[in-house]
Protein backbone atom coordinates (compact mmCIF):
# COMPACT_ATOMS: atom_id res chain seq x y z
CA UNK A 1 0.00 0.00 0.00
CA UNK A 2 1.51 3.45 -0.78
CA UNK A 3 2.07 6.12 1.51
CA UNK A 4 -1.04 8.19 -0.14
CA UNK A 5 -3.67 5.39 0.17
CA UNK A 6 -2.64 4.79 4.00
CA UNK A 7 -3.07 8.31 5.09
CA UNK A 8 -6.49 8.54 3.64
CA UNK A 9 -7.75 5.33 5.28
CA UNK A 10 -6.49 6.87 9.02
CA UNK A 11 -8.07 10.23 8.08
CA UNK A 12 -11.53 8.01 7.57
CA UNK A 13 -10.87 6.31 10.93
CA UNK A 14 -10.90 9.45 12.35
CA UNK A 15 -13.79 10.95 11.07
CA UNK A 16 -15.87 7.85 11.97
CA UNK A 17 -14.37 8.24 15.15
CA UNK A 18 -15.40 11.79 15.86
CA UNK A 19 -18.68 10.94 14.52
CA UNK A 20 -19.38 8.09 17.04
CA UNK A 21 -18.31 10.79 19.84
CA UNK A 22 -20.48 13.33 18.81
CA UNK A 23 -23.39 10.98 18.42
CA UNK A 24 -23.19 9.29 21.71
CA UNK A 25 -22.58 12.91 23.46
CA UNK A 26 -25.73 13.85 22.17
CA UNK A 27 -27.62 10.88 23.23
CA UNK A 28 -25.88 11.38 26.67
CA UNK A 29 -27.47 14.81 26.43
CA UNK A 30 -30.63 13.62 25.30
CA UNK A 31 -30.79 11.08 28.40
CA UNK A 32 -29.74 13.41 31.03
CA UNK A 33 -32.37 15.99 29.87
CA UNK A 34 -35.15 13.75 29.97
CA UNK A 35 -34.28 12.64 33.15
CA UNK A 36 -34.32 16.37 34.27
CA UNK A 37 -37.52 16.95 33.22
CA UNK A 38 -39.18 13.54 33.80
CA UNK A 39 -41.21 14.36 37.13
CA UNK A 40 -40.43 12.61 40.57
CA UNK A 41 -42.33 9.76 41.97
CA UNK A 42 -44.55 11.29 44.77
CA UNK A 43 -44.63 9.21 48.04
CA UNK A 44 -48.97 10.14 48.66
CA UNK A 45 -47.83 8.63 52.19
CA UNK A 46 -45.56 11.48 53.06
CA UNK A 47 -45.38 15.17 53.62
CA UNK A 48 -43.73 18.48 54.40
CA UNK A 49 -45.42 20.61 57.12
CA UNK A 50 -43.72 24.06 58.83
CA UNK A 51 -44.00 24.31 62.67
CA UNK A 52 -46.21 26.85 61.73
CA UNK A 53 -48.74 25.13 60.26
CA UNK A 54 -48.88 22.72 62.88
CA UNK A 55 -49.37 25.70 65.02
CA UNK A 56 -51.69 27.27 63.35
CA UNK A 57 -54.06 24.00 63.31
CA UNK A 58 -52.76 23.49 66.68
CA UNK A 59 -51.31 20.19 66.10
CA UNK A 60 -48.00 19.24 69.15
CA UNK A 61 -45.88 16.05 68.82
CA UNK A 62 -45.80 13.26 71.41
CA UNK A 63 -44.05 10.39 71.82
CA UNK A 64 -44.71 6.87 72.87
CA UNK A 65 -44.76 6.04 76.27
CA UNK A 66 -45.88 3.48 78.70
CA UNK A 67 -48.67 4.18 80.77
CA UNK A 68 -50.74 1.83 83.07
CA UNK A 69 -54.24 2.08 81.24
CA UNK A 70 -57.85 1.19 82.87
CA UNK A 71 -59.10 -0.57 79.96
CA UNK A 72 -62.29 0.70 77.86
CA UNK A 73 -63.90 -2.32 75.97
CA UNK A 74 -65.64 -1.46 72.99
CA UNK A 75 -67.60 -4.63 71.53
CA UNK A 76 -70.32 -5.00 69.11
CA UNK A 77 -73.40 -6.79 69.60
CA UNK A 78 -76.90 -7.25 68.94
CA UNK A 79 -80.15 -6.93 70.29
CA UNK A 80 -81.65 -10.84 71.17
CA UNK A 81 -84.70 -11.99 72.79
CA UNK A 82 -85.10 -13.75 75.76
CA UNK A 83 -85.38 -17.31 75.99
CA UNK A 84 -89.25 -16.87 77.13
CA UNK A 85 -90.38 -14.21 74.71
CA UNK A 86 -90.61 -16.12 71.98
CA UNK A 87 -93.29 -18.64 70.96
CA UNK A 88 -93.73 -21.83 68.07
CA UNK A 89 -97.01 -22.23 67.46
CA UNK A 90 -98.02 -25.64 66.72
CA UNK A 91 -101.18 -28.00 67.21
CA UNK A 92 -101.21 -30.99 69.57
CA UNK A 93 -103.29 -32.82 67.24
CA UNK A 94 -103.50 -33.05 62.93
CA UNK A 95 -106.03 -31.43 61.01
CA UNK A 96 -106.76 -29.11 58.15
CA UNK A 97 -106.54 -24.91 58.88
CA UNK A 98 -109.80 -23.49 58.37
CA UNK A 99 -109.94 -20.22 59.36
CA UNK A 100 -106.47 -17.73 60.55
CA UNK A 101 -107.81 -15.02 62.15
CA UNK A 102 -104.30 -13.06 62.84
CA UNK A 103 -101.74 -11.36 60.20
CA UNK A 104 -98.14 -11.08 60.53
CA UNK A 105 -97.28 -7.76 62.17
CA UNK A 106 -100.15 -8.01 64.90
CA UNK A 107 -100.07 -7.94 68.14
CA UNK A 108 -101.66 -10.93 70.08
CA UNK A 109 -102.53 -11.29 73.95
CA UNK A 110 -101.93 -14.75 75.32
CA UNK A 111 -105.02 -16.99 74.92
CA UNK A 112 -106.15 -15.32 71.74
CA UNK A 113 -107.25 -17.34 69.29
CA UNK A 114 -105.16 -18.03 65.78
CA UNK A 115 -106.17 -20.45 63.54
CA UNK A 116 -108.93 -22.92 63.40
CA UNK A 117 -108.59 -26.34 62.50
CA UNK A 118 -111.14 -29.01 61.69
CA UNK A 119 -109.61 -32.44 63.01
CA UNK A 120 -111.03 -36.07 62.28
CA UNK A 121 -108.41 -37.35 64.74
CA UNK A 122 -110.30 -34.97 66.89
CA UNK A 123 -113.65 -36.81 66.64
CA UNK A 124 -111.91 -40.75 66.99
CA UNK A 125 -110.41 -38.91 70.29
CA UNK A 126 -114.01 -38.01 71.31
CA UNK A 127 -115.54 -41.13 70.70
CA UNK A 128 -112.68 -43.02 72.19
CA UNK A 129 -113.41 -40.88 75.47
CA UNK A 130 -116.88 -41.45 75.55
CA UNK A 131 -116.42 -45.26 75.27
CA UNK A 132 -113.50 -45.03 78.16
CA UNK A 133 -116.27 -43.11 80.15
CA UNK A 134 -118.92 -45.58 79.37
CA UNK A 135 -116.64 -49.07 80.42
CA UNK A 136 -115.29 -47.25 83.80
CA UNK A 137 -119.10 -46.35 83.96
CA UNK A 138 -120.01 -50.59 83.78
CA UNK A 139 -117.29 -51.57 85.91
CA UNK A 140 -117.55 -48.93 88.46
CA UNK A 141 -121.09 -50.46 89.07
CA UNK A 142 -119.64 -54.33 88.68
CA UNK A 143 -116.81 -53.24 91.10
CA UNK A 144 -120.02 -52.25 93.71
CA UNK A 145 -121.74 -55.78 93.18
CA UNK A 146 -118.33 -57.83 93.30
CA UNK A 147 -118.00 -55.64 96.54
CA UNK A 148 -120.98 -56.28 98.05
CA UNK A 149 -121.26 -59.91 97.50
CA UNK A 150 -117.73 -60.07 99.20
CA UNK A 151 -118.89 -58.60 101.74
CA UNK A 152 -121.52 -61.59 101.99
CA UNK A 153 -118.83 -63.90 101.48
CA UNK A 154 -120.33 -65.31 98.35
CA UNK A 155 -118.76 -64.01 95.77
CA UNK A 156 -115.10 -65.03 94.69
CA UNK A 157 -112.37 -63.39 95.29
CA UNK A 158 -110.58 -63.71 92.21
CA UNK A 159 -114.02 -62.43 90.47
CA UNK A 160 -113.14 -59.35 92.68
CA UNK A 161 -109.86 -58.56 92.11
CA UNK A 162 -110.01 -58.75 88.36
CA UNK A 163 -112.95 -56.23 88.57
CA UNK A 164 -111.29 -53.71 90.61
CA UNK A 165 -107.93 -54.24 88.29
CA UNK A 166 -110.21 -53.59 85.26
CA UNK A 167 -111.52 -50.62 86.94
CA UNK A 168 -108.92 -48.94 87.79
CA UNK A 169 -107.68 -49.61 84.28
CA UNK A 170 -110.48 -47.68 82.81
CA UNK A 171 -110.41 -45.02 85.18
CA UNK A 172 -107.18 -44.23 84.27
CA UNK A 173 -107.52 -44.49 80.25
CA UNK A 174 -110.68 -42.24 80.97
CA UNK A 175 -108.40 -39.53 82.58
CA UNK A 176 -106.06 -39.76 80.33
CA UNK A 177 -108.46 -38.74 77.38
CA UNK A 178 -110.16 -36.01 79.04
CA UNK A 179 -106.76 -34.70 79.76
CA UNK A 180 -105.98 -34.58 75.72
CA UNK A 181 -109.74 -33.30 75.25
CA UNK A 182 -108.69 -30.43 77.74
CA UNK A 183 -105.05 -30.00 76.37
CA UNK A 184 -106.56 -29.30 73.13
CA UNK A 185 -108.98 -27.12 74.47
CA UNK A 186 -111.99 -29.11 74.08
CA UNK A 187 -114.91 -29.91 76.55
CA UNK A 188 -115.04 -33.14 77.62
CA UNK A 189 -118.80 -33.36 78.37
CA UNK A 190 -119.43 -32.94 74.30
CA UNK A 191 -119.06 -36.48 73.76
CA UNK A 192 -120.75 -37.58 76.55
CA UNK A 193 -124.11 -35.88 75.42
CA UNK A 194 -123.54 -36.78 72.05
CA UNK A 195 -122.77 -33.68 70.67
CA UNK A 196 -118.54 -34.22 69.50
CA UNK A 197 -116.80 -31.25 67.56
CA UNK A 198 -114.07 -31.88 65.12
CA UNK A 199 -113.24 -27.81 65.80
CA UNK A 200 -109.42 -27.41 67.42
CA UNK A 201 -108.93 -23.60 68.09
CA UNK A 202 -105.28 -22.50 68.30
CA UNK A 203 -104.57 -19.72 70.87
CA UNK A 204 -101.58 -17.48 71.40
CA UNK A 205 -99.16 -19.04 74.17
CA UNK A 206 -97.75 -15.57 74.96
CA UNK A 207 -98.10 -11.72 74.70
CA UNK A 208 -96.72 -10.29 71.60
CA UNK A 209 -97.06 -9.69 67.91
CA UNK A 210 -97.40 -12.58 65.30
CA UNK A 211 -93.64 -12.58 63.62
CA UNK A 212 -94.05 -14.94 61.15
CA UNK A 213 -97.06 -17.34 59.79
CA UNK A 214 -95.83 -20.45 57.85
CA UNK A 215 -99.04 -21.85 56.68
CA UNK A 216 -102.52 -20.83 54.77
CA UNK A 217 -105.81 -21.96 54.87
CA UNK A 218 -106.35 -25.13 53.53
CA UNK A 219 -103.33 -26.87 54.73
CA UNK A 220 -103.05 -30.49 56.20
CA UNK A 221 -100.77 -30.02 59.38
CA UNK A 222 -99.29 -32.42 61.67
CA UNK A 223 -98.45 -31.99 65.70
CA UNK A 224 -94.75 -31.18 64.26
CA UNK A 225 -95.89 -28.39 61.93
CA UNK A 226 -95.20 -25.19 62.73
CA UNK A 227 -97.85 -22.97 62.32
CA UNK A 228 -96.44 -19.40 63.39
CA UNK A 229 -93.91 -17.85 65.72
CA UNK A 230 -95.04 -14.96 68.08
CA UNK A 231 -92.14 -13.04 69.95
CA UNK A 232 -92.46 -10.54 73.19
CA UNK A 233 -90.22 -7.65 71.50
CA UNK A 234 -90.81 -5.63 74.87
CA UNK A 235 -88.48 -8.25 76.62
CA UNK A 236 -85.04 -7.90 74.84
CA UNK A 237 -81.26 -8.14 76.00
CA UNK A 238 -78.05 -7.13 73.95
CA UNK A 239 -75.54 -9.95 73.27
CA UNK A 240 -72.22 -7.68 73.37
CA UNK A 241 -69.35 -9.73 71.68
CA UNK A 242 -65.98 -9.62 73.68
CA UNK A 243 -62.46 -11.10 72.12
CA UNK A 244 -60.45 -13.52 74.11
CA UNK A 245 -58.06 -10.58 74.99
CA UNK A 246 -60.13 -8.94 76.81
CA UNK A 247 -61.77 -11.81 79.07
CA UNK A 248 -59.90 -11.12 82.18
CA UNK A 249 -61.53 -7.84 82.79
CA UNK A 250 -65.02 -8.87 82.36
CA UNK A 251 -67.41 -9.70 85.37
CA UNK A 252 -70.98 -9.87 85.65
CA UNK A 253 -72.86 -6.63 87.64
CA UNK A 254 -70.16 -4.89 85.39
CA UNK A 255 -71.77 -1.88 83.89
CA UNK A 256 -72.44 -1.61 80.06
CA UNK A 257 -73.21 2.27 77.81
CA UNK A 258 -75.14 0.61 75.10
CA UNK A 259 -75.18 2.83 71.88
CA UNK A 260 -77.85 2.04 68.55
CA UNK A 261 -75.81 1.66 65.81
CA UNK A 262 -78.09 3.40 62.70
CA UNK A 263 -80.71 4.07 64.53
CA UNK A 264 -81.12 7.74 66.35
CA UNK A 265 -82.02 5.76 69.92
CA UNK A 266 -80.24 7.67 72.84
CA UNK A 267 -77.69 5.59 74.22
CA UNK A 268 -79.07 3.39 77.56
CA UNK A 269 -77.35 1.86 80.82
CA UNK A 270 -77.19 -1.56 81.05
CA UNK A 271 -75.52 -4.58 83.48
CA UNK A 272 -74.05 -7.87 82.48
CA UNK A 273 -75.89 -10.23 83.58
CA UNK A 274 -74.35 -13.45 82.71
CA UNK A 275 -71.08 -14.46 80.85
CA UNK A 276 -70.82 -17.55 78.41
CA UNK A 277 -68.38 -19.75 79.47
CA UNK A 278 -67.13 -20.85 75.98
CA UNK A 279 -65.52 -19.02 72.83
CA UNK A 280 -67.33 -18.95 70.21
CA UNK A 281 -65.73 -20.85 66.96
CA UNK A 282 -67.02 -18.27 64.31
CA UNK A 283 -65.82 -15.05 65.92
CA UNK A 284 -63.06 -16.10 68.53
CA UNK A 285 -65.09 -14.12 71.60
CA UNK A 286 -67.19 -14.58 74.68
CA UNK A 287 -70.70 -13.26 74.60
CA UNK A 288 -71.51 -11.26 77.60
CA UNK A 289 -75.54 -11.05 77.77
CA UNK A 290 -76.18 -7.58 78.85
CA UNK A 291 -79.93 -6.45 80.42
CA UNK A 292 -80.87 -2.47 79.83
CA UNK A 293 -83.83 -0.28 79.88
CA UNK A 294 -85.81 0.25 76.82
CA UNK A 295 -85.17 3.98 75.81
CA UNK A 296 -88.15 6.47 76.17
CA UNK A 297 -90.44 6.68 73.68
CA UNK A 298 -89.21 3.80 71.34
CA UNK A 299 -91.18 1.33 70.33
CA UNK A 300 -89.62 0.26 66.91
CA UNK A 301 -86.43 -1.80 69.19
CA UNK A 302 -86.76 -4.93 67.24
CA UNK A 303 -84.45 -7.91 67.77
CA UNK A 304 -80.94 -8.34 65.44
CA UNK A 305 -80.12 -4.83 65.82
CA UNK A 306 -76.83 -3.68 65.49
CA UNK A 307 -75.22 -2.40 69.26
CA UNK A 308 -72.19 -0.62 69.80
CA UNK A 309 -71.21 -1.43 73.61
CA UNK A 310 -68.65 0.52 76.31
CA UNK A 311 -67.14 -1.49 79.48
CA UNK A 312 -65.10 -0.15 82.07
CA UNK A 313 -62.69 -3.06 82.61
CA UNK A 314 -61.40 -4.17 86.08
CA UNK A 315 -58.04 -3.94 86.75
CA UNK A 316 -55.94 -1.97 85.74
CA UNK A 317 -52.34 -3.17 82.97
CA UNK A 318 -48.95 -1.66 82.39
CA UNK A 319 -49.35 -0.95 78.29
CA UNK A 320 -46.30 0.26 76.44
CA UNK A 321 -45.98 2.55 73.19
CA UNK A 322 -49.55 4.61 74.37
CA UNK A 323 -50.43 7.50 73.03
CA UNK A 324 -53.18 9.86 72.98
CA UNK A 325 -56.79 9.05 71.59
CA UNK A 326 -56.00 12.29 69.72
CA UNK A 327 -52.99 11.21 67.67
CA UNK A 328 -55.20 8.52 66.00
CA UNK A 329 -56.41 8.76 62.80
CA UNK A 330 -59.03 6.13 62.26
CA UNK A 331 -60.32 6.11 58.28
CA UNK A 332 -63.31 3.85 58.96
CA UNK A 333 -61.35 0.75 58.00
CA UNK A 334 -57.85 1.38 59.36
CA UNK A 335 -55.80 3.32 61.91
CA UNK A 336 -52.51 5.35 61.65
CA UNK A 337 -50.67 7.95 62.98
CA UNK A 338 -48.44 10.52 61.46
CA UNK A 339 -44.74 10.19 62.47
CA UNK A 340 -41.71 12.30 61.88
CA UNK A 341 -38.33 11.51 62.86
CA UNK A 342 -37.08 15.41 62.23
CA UNK A 343 -37.65 17.40 65.29
CA UNK A 344 -35.31 20.70 64.85
CA UNK A 345 -35.88 22.17 61.89
CA UNK A 346 -38.75 24.26 61.04
CA UNK A 347 -40.02 22.00 58.14
CA UNK A 348 -40.34 18.42 58.73
CA UNK A 349 -41.59 15.55 56.90
CA UNK A 350 -44.70 13.34 58.19
CA UNK A 351 -44.95 9.42 57.17
CA UNK A 352 -48.40 7.78 57.59
CA UNK A 353 -48.09 5.00 59.83
CA UNK A 354 -50.55 1.99 60.12
CA UNK A 355 -51.22 0.61 63.69
CA UNK A 356 -53.37 -1.31 65.70
CA UNK A 357 -54.87 -0.82 69.02
CA UNK A 358 -54.11 -3.36 71.38
CA UNK A 359 -56.39 -2.10 74.64
CA UNK A 360 -58.37 1.05 75.12
CA UNK A 361 -57.86 3.39 78.14
CA UNK A 362 -60.19 6.48 78.83
CA UNK A 363 -57.54 9.00 77.04
CA UNK A 364 -54.67 6.98 75.90
CA UNK A 365 -54.42 3.82 73.41
CA UNK A 366 -51.83 1.14 73.51
CA UNK A 367 -50.59 0.66 69.62
CA UNK A 368 -48.78 -1.86 67.92
CA UNK A 369 -47.32 -0.42 64.38
CA UNK A 370 -47.83 -2.22 61.16
CA UNK A 371 -45.40 -0.19 59.73
CA UNK A 372 -41.80 1.13 60.91
CA UNK A 373 -42.43 3.02 63.56
CA UNK A 374 -39.77 3.64 66.53
CA UNK A 375 -39.88 5.33 69.93
CA UNK A 376 -37.87 7.86 69.00
CA UNK A 377 -40.00 9.38 66.73
CA UNK A 378 -42.43 12.30 67.09
CA UNK A 379 -46.52 11.58 66.58
CA UNK A 380 -48.81 14.10 65.41
CA UNK A 381 -51.31 14.73 67.91
CA UNK A 382 -54.88 16.83 68.00
CA UNK A 383 -56.44 17.71 64.97
CA UNK A 384 -54.67 14.96 62.84
CA UNK A 385 -57.82 15.02 60.40
CA UNK A 386 -56.28 18.48 59.26
CA UNK A 387 -53.31 17.02 58.51
CA UNK A 388 -54.88 14.04 56.89
CA UNK A 389 -56.76 16.21 54.54
CA UNK A 390 -52.98 18.07 53.60
CA UNK A 391 -51.98 14.52 52.34
CA UNK A 392 -55.09 13.63 50.42
CA UNK A 393 -53.61 16.96 48.43
CA UNK A 394 -50.98 14.63 46.87
CA UNK A 395 -53.05 12.03 45.90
Amino acid sequence: MSRHNLAGTFLVIALLAALGGCQGSAEDKEKEGAAKTAPAKRDINSLKLTKNQLNTVGVDLVSLESRVLEPIIYANGVITLLPDSKAEVSSHISGKIEQIYVREGQGVRKGQALVKLSSFQLLELQNDYAAAASDAEYLQAEFKRQDELRKSNIGVLADYQAIDAKLKAAIARRTVLRSKLNLLGVKAGLALQGHPTNIVIIHAPINGFVYKFHENIGATIQPETLLAEVIDASRVQADVFVYEKDANYVREGQAVELSFVNHTLAPVKGTVKYISRSIDNENGAITLHVVFDRPKNSPMLLADMTVQARLVGSGKRKSTNTLPRTAILDDGTDKYVFATSEGKGDTMTFRRVKVELLSQGEKFVEVRPVDNLTSAMKIANNNVLAIEAERKKNE
